[in-house]
């Protein structure tokens, strides 16, 4: 059950149900997908992903508002956009969890309203927020909770509306890519890892919520940059055997370019691993968590050869890459039209579509 951090904003209608597309905006790229139901499946509809300039948005963050007008208006026409579904960046955000007493649900709202000072510095007036059901009992509810301030929520809906395109909903990226990666009704606890070129999401998904994010500026980029100084080659050599190569120790005599993947993975691997030892040593309440059962990987460098395997024999934890498709479809069934590695750069635009089709 989700209010919608838009609906803070701009009330819609509760009838008002207009097909929209995931849209996700990344330092280096835009990105889009939509679906359609097809004989009571879902099938792709259209996507695209286009480069983006530099410095328009900066680890996350929309640094020159005008320009993302002009691309995002370019980007509306090329495509024929219209309703979107978008994410924000988690470094503004607030995430919490709570517990409320047995209510009516169409109370919870002000409930949250009334508590919300006690969670983070924002008066209830100065903040937007968002909350889900994660568990109910006899004697209450268990909310997971994300709040922005007010001002990022309305600059963010002003940039799209002046470029044409209509926002239906913002939500935080992880729990846009928990509705991708994570199967609908899975109430177990994981550890989501979105592995990007310029920065890295590190969330907990449990009771089918988010309870916890993070984000370490450490990607893929650096990578690439660290292997073509070791070698003294151009990045996009450099590229190629990240691509080919991967972090496999040895192979083809490159020592040097898995020892420089090497300097840059392993501070990563400590930052989950630190994250991953919180959650099972620090106890927020009277409800236990549940113990993580996996690290499930997703964005665009997620599918560095030897990456699953690295983290899961150091942390000695089950690691796999993200099946994005999880919620979409059966993919022996149907097999959409994006190859695997470049689903993974698509799950937060994927689990933004998918608000259009799961509650």
């Amino acid at each position: 059950m989700r209010q919608g951090l838009l609906n803070a904003l701009f009330p819609l209608p509760r009838y008002l149900k207009m097909p929209s597309v995931g849209l996700d905006i990344s330092d280096k790229s835009i990105r889009f997908i939509g679906f359609k139901e097809k004989k009571g499946a879902l099938r792709i509809d259209r996507f695209a992903e286009e480069k983006l300039p530099t410095g328009i948005v900066v680890r996350g963050k929309i640094k020159d508002p005008e320009k993302m007008k002009e691309e995002l208006t370019r980007f509306r026409e090329a495509h024929g956009l219209e309703f979107v579904r978008v994410s924000l960046p988690e470094e503004q955000a607030y995430l919490f969890s709570m517990r409320l007493p047995l209510v009516k649900k169409r109370e919870l709202k002000e409930s949250v309203t009334l508590q919300l000072e006690e969670h983070v510095p924002l008066k209830p007036e100065d903040a937007v927020f968002d909350y889900e059901i994660s568990g109910e009992r006899a004697d209450g509810y268990s909310l997971g909770v994300s709040v922005y301030p007010r001002t990022v929520a309305e600059s963010y809906a002003n940039i799209f509306i002046g470029s044409g395109l209509i926002p239906l909903s913002f939500e935080i990226e992880a729990e846009a890519i928990a509705r991708a990666v994570v199967p609908k009704g899975d109430h177990s606890t994981y550890m989501v890892v979105d592995f990007g070129q310029m920065r890295t999401g590190i969330s907990v998904v449990s009771g089918g919520a988010v309870a916890f994010t993070s984000t370490v500026e450490i990607g893929g980029a650096e990578i690439t940059e660290a292997i073509a100084a070791a070698l003294n080659i151009s990045r996009t050599e450099a590229e190629t055997m990240k691509r080919e190569k991967g972090l496999v120790r040895g192979e083809g005599g490159k020592e040097k370019a898995y020892a420089s993947m090497l300097s840059i993975v392993a501070p990563l691997r400590d930052e989950i691993n630190k994250h991953y030892l919180y959650w099972h040593t620090h106890q927020e309440g009277e409800t236990a968590r549940l113990p993580i059962a996996k690290l499930i990987l997703c964005g665009g460098d997620s599918n560095l050869r030897g990456l699953p395997e690295y983290l899961s024999r150091s942390m000695r934890v089950p690691v796999e890459l993200s099946n994005v498709w999880v919620n979409v479809g059966r993919t022996d069934e149907y097999l959409p039209e994006i190859a695997f590695g470049d689903s993974l750069t698509y799950a937060t635009a994927i689990g933004l579509a998918l608000a259009d089709f799961i509650e």
